[in-house]
């Protein structure tokens, strides 16, 4: 009897499910319906086409320019299984910040599907293009046997602190991340995915772990929050932002919401009244949330019961991960205090594209990823952020969290959103500034009594010297504040503050 071998890589894995699955669905749309039989014939037909009538080779870079569609995951796995290494690019972004990432990762190609025009261009006067929906060949000929060190995807940090870096990730860490998730949240075979978060994001922490566990996939080509709901009701679940699920509480009709199972959330840290509020408007909808960064996909997990317990934890690591919060000197911290949080894990990054001094700087000794956030870790191992080390504001030589801050001001009624930075002062050296977004009906609310709000709150020296109210909070990526844009409006007076007396 021939002994089957446990994959290896997330091509496998995901060829194994295909093979059991075959005539399960696995994405779905108002206007058409791929089974996994059908969705993995075009991802070979996909790869084959690129080596065989394209002329590119294993190990090429190949970007993916397009919004949701069900082609853009053909092409994805396409490329992966032509043993090429797939970027997803930001088509939010300019075509001189693209050139930047394609030149920065030595791309070879682009696929391009519904993209604006100039953009779309932009891109073929830079490299040669390929159509999305024309790369159904029918050749044949053979695909690359790969492994788990194999590079599959190379992901595009913000940039929120210069050139942006490119993360390169390996079969086997892509297929471990994608594990850790699908066993330790509510994925499974009947689940019927409903996704709007552009794919370029949210493939690894959506799309592959409902793929390894034969879920479906129902595709909406962006986030909109009656189309939404529409669609919500005949779905068990979905992945949002705490920026999309209070869109949906104030615009969508919650009956069709109900009828979720359950969703997922990440991003920026979740303010604890926004969840609060889903509760009480969806009481029987499960909230779990995970904690990553693209270095390492997916750190802790924080499910339903935990959150429903402590709101502010994004939970615990991941039964194959380490965390821990060290202090300046590289110690760890034991005793609950907070301090820079490291983590080793199997789904951590291979390293930077090209730039092998900046990899090395990004771990520790015993190959522990440098995050870059503060947070502390109870005795029970669950993990609460409380800033980032290049956010901190020092002011009058004491060390002040924006997260703090922000946390405070969420919990006032009558704000959606909020971002806090640091501004010049002569007194001080630096003091925090809070600026918000009211929630919808917030009628009366103004900077006024934010200020107050949070000055009531917390200590002195914590306490901002200033806030304002803006209509819509900028944001880098998916659901995170753009502090750096944030700042410079306020320095240039675009944004006007109400200062404290």
């Amino acid at each position: 009897m021939a002994q089957t071998r446990t994959p290896q890589t997330l091509v496998a894995w995901i060829a194994a499910v295909a093979r059991a699955q075959g005539r399960r669905p696995a994405v779905v749309t108002d206007e058409l319906e791929w089974s996994y039989g059908e969705l993995w014939d075009r991802t070979q037909a996909v790869a084959r086409h690129l080596l065989h009538d394209l002329d590119l080779r294993p190990g090429d870079r190949v970007a993916i320019a397009g919004t949701n569609e069900p082609a853009y995951l053909a092409a994805y796995f396409g490329v992966l299984r032509a043993g090429c290494v797939v970027v997803p690019l930001n088509v939010m972004l300019d075509i001189r910040a693209i050139r930047d990432q394609l030149e920065l990762v030595e791309a070879a190609a682009v696929i391009v599907g519904d993209v604006d025009a100039e953009l779309g261009e932009g891109i073929a006067e830079t490299l040669p293009t390929f159509d999305l929906g024309g790369l159904a060949g029918t050749g044949s000929g053979y695909l690359p046997n790969l492994g788990p060190s194999s590079p599959a995807s190379i992901l595009l940090t913000s940039g929120s602190t210069g050139r942006p870096k490119g993360v390169v990730h390996t079969q086997g860490t892509l297929l471990h991340a994608s594990l850790q998730m699908a066993t330790a949240l509510p994925y499974g075979p009947d689940d019927r995915n409903l996704a709007f978060l552009p794919f370029y994001t949210a493939v690894g922490e959506q799309i592959l772990p409902t793929l390894a566990t034969g879920g479906s996939i129902r595709v909406l080509p962006r986030f909109d929050a009656e189309r939404v709901a529409r669609a919500a009701a005949d779905c068990t679940n979905f992945d949002a932002v705490p920026t999309v699920m209070s869109r949906l509480l104030d615009q969508a009709p919650l009956g069709n919401l109900a009828r979720l199972r359950w969703i997922l959330f990440a991003s920026e840290p979740m303010p604890v009244s926004l969840l609060q509020r889903w509760w009480d408007a969806l009481p029987n909808v499960e909230t779990h949330q995970f904690y990553g960064m693209t270095e390492v996909l997916p750190m802790t997990f924080a499910a339903d019961r935990m959150l429903r317990e402590e709101p502010a934890t994004v939970g615990i690591g991941f039964p194959t991960s380490r965390i821990v919060a060290v202090d300046e000197a590289g110690a760890e911290i034991t005793d609950g205090s907070p301090g820079e949080l490291i983590c080793r894990s199997p789904a951590r990054m291979l390293g930077y594209h090209g730039d092998k001094e900046l990899t090395a700087a990004a771990w520790t000794e015993d190959g522990s990823m440098l995050t870059g956030d503060l947070g502390r870790i109870d005795e029970r191992g669950r993990v609460f952020l409380t800033g980032r080390l290049k956010d901190l504001i020092i002011s009058g030589g004491l060390n002040i969290a924006p997260a703090e801050i922000e946390a405070v001001a969420c919990r006032h009624p009558g704000v959606s959103a909020a971002a806090v930075v640091g501004i010049p002062d002569q007194r001080w050296g630096e003091t925090p500034v809070v600026v918000a977004v009211a929630a919808a009906g917030g009628n009366g609310f103004d900077a006024g009594a934010l200020l107050a709000h949070c000055r009531e709150e917390l200590s002195s020296f914590k306490r901002p010297s200033a806030a304002a109210l803006i209509d819509s909070m900028p944001a880098i990526g998916i659901g995170k504040s753009d502090k750096g844009l944030i700042r410079k409006q306020i320095l240039d007076g675009e944004i006007e503050l109400v200062r404290a007396n």
